[in-house]
């Protein structure tokens, strides 16, 4: 199944990561995730230009939406920020996206 191979996919990237692999392999490894999600989304039926326009529309609001999170908590600049505060306010912008 093409789930499967987006799970090993995965978890190769993790490995590669964990094993602090040089950029250009991470990056192989990414790739090869994006071309079975693209993949995917061709044998699951969905037009694979229409599904990114989506999603990028999708990011760009919820990238919206934490960066004005961010302005209330008095942050005007994310960059050095880490990962697992970004993490928190890309899920509260989530959840506030969905209420």
């Amino acid at each position: 199944m093409i789930i499967d191979q987006a799970v090993s996919e995965c978890e190769e990237i993790r490995e590669a990561i964990l094993h602090k692999e040089p950029p250009h392999r991470i990056r192989e490894e990414i790739g090869d995730l994006l071309h079975t999600a693209i993949s995917l989304c061709i044998f699951s039926g969905y037009d694979v230009k229409d599904t990114l326009a989506n999603v990028n529309e999708k990011f760009g609001a919820r990238m919206s939406a934490l960066k004005k999170i961010a302005r209330e908590r008095g942050l005007e600049d994310l960059k050095g920020q880490p990962l697992e505060f970004m993490l928190e306010l890309w899920h509260e912008a989530k959840k506030q996206s969905k209420s």
